[in-house]
C-alpha cells in the first residue's frame, strides 16, 4: 500500500498538469474539431453541387479527404497545440513559481501528453466521420486500411509534436515557434526533396522530411502499399523515422528545458 502511495504521489502532479492543460486548450480543441468536421462535409458536398458527381470510389474519397486533413490541417493543429508547451511558461513568467510544486520533467510530460491526447481525439473524429460518410454514400464495407492510416497519423502527431516541442524549449513565444516550424515543413523540407524528384538521388527515399511523411497518411488508405515487399521496404522505415523524431526531439526538449533559465 505504501509503495502504491509513492507511485501515486509521483504520478499525481503529471495527472493534474494533464487535466489543467486540457481545460486550458479546450477552446482550440472545439475550434479545430469544428474545422475538421466542416472540411469533410465541404469535400463531399461542394463536389456534389458544383461537379454533380461523387468520387468514383470509396478509396478515392478516403484518399482525398484524408490528404487535405494530413497535409494542411494536421500540421496546423500540432503547431498551435504544441508551440506553447515550454516557451509559454517563460513568456508568462510562471517557470519558477511552479517549481516548488512540480519539477520541470513532470510539467512538460503532463502538458505534452495532454496536447497529444487532444489532437488524437480530433484525428479520431476525422476518421469516424470519414467512415460514416463513406458508408452513407457508397454503402460498402469499411476498408480495414483506415486503421493503418489512423495509426500512422498518431505516430505523425508524436513525431511532429516532439519536433515543435523542441523549438518551444528555446524560443521566446508560440508565434515564433509556429512560423519557424511552418517554414521548415512547407519550404525547407520540400526543397530537400527536390533532388529525389529530379532523379539526382535515385533509390534515396526522403523519409527524413516531415512534409513528405505527412503524405503517407492518405496513401495508407489505398490498397497499393499493402503488397508485402512494398510495405516492408517503405512503410516500416518511415515508421522508424517517426519514432526517431518523437524520441530524439522530446529528449532534447527535456534537456533544454532543464537548463533554461528565466
Amino acid at each position: 500500500m505504501e509503495s502504491l502511495n509513492k507511485v501515486y504521489g509521483k504520478i499525481k502532479p503529471i495527472f493534474h498538469t494533464f487535466v489543467f492543460e486540457i481545460r486550458l486548450q479546450m477552446k482550440k480543441f472545439i475550434i479545430f474539431s469544428i474545422i475538421t468536421i466542416v472540411q469533410l462535409f465541404l469535400i463531399y458536398y461542394i463536389r456534389l453541387i458544383f461537379e454533380s458527381y461523387l468520387f468514383h470510389s470509396l478509396d478515392e474519397f478516403y484518399f482525398f479527404a484524408t490528404y487535405d486533413f494530413a497535409w494542411i490541417l494536421l500540421p496546423l493543429m500540432i503547431c498551435f497545440f504544441f508551440s506553447g508547451i515550454i516557451c509559454s511558461e517563460y513568456k508568462e513568467k510562471t517557470g519558477l513559481t511552479i517549481l516548488p510544486l512540480i519539477n520541470k520533467y513532470k510539467l512538460i510530460i503532463g502538458k505534452y501528453f495532454a496536447n497529444l491526447f487532444l489532437i488524437v481525439c480530433i484525428a479520431t473524429i476525422h476518421y469516424l466521420i470519414l467512415i460514416l460518410l463513406g458508408y452513407n454514400f457508397y454503402g460498402k464495407p469499411i476498408p480495414y486500411r483506415w486503421i493503418h492510416s489512423y495509426g500512422f497519423s498518431v505516430l505523425y502527431i508524436l513525431g511532429l509534436g516532439s519536433f515543435v516541442t523542441f523549438f518551444s524549449s528555446f524560443m521566446s513565444s508560440p508565434p515564433q515557434v509556429i512560423i519557424l516550424v511552418f517554414g521548415l515543413i512547407f519550404f525547407a523540407f520540400p526543397l530537400a526533396i527536390v533532388p529525389f524528384i529530379a532523379g539526382m538521388s535515385p533509390g534515396l527515399n526522403p523519409i527524413y522530411s516531415l512534409e513528405y511523411l505527412s503524405h503517407w497518411i492518405p496513401y495508407l488508405t489505398e490498397p497499393w502499399p499493402f503488397a508485402s515487399k512494398v510495405y516492408i521496404r517503405y512503410v516500416v522505415p518511415v515508421l522508424v523515422v517517426l519514432l526517431f523524431y518523437a524520441i530524439i526531439f522530446f529528449t532534447l526538449a527535456l534537456l533544454l528545458f532543464k537548463r533554461r533559465e528565466l
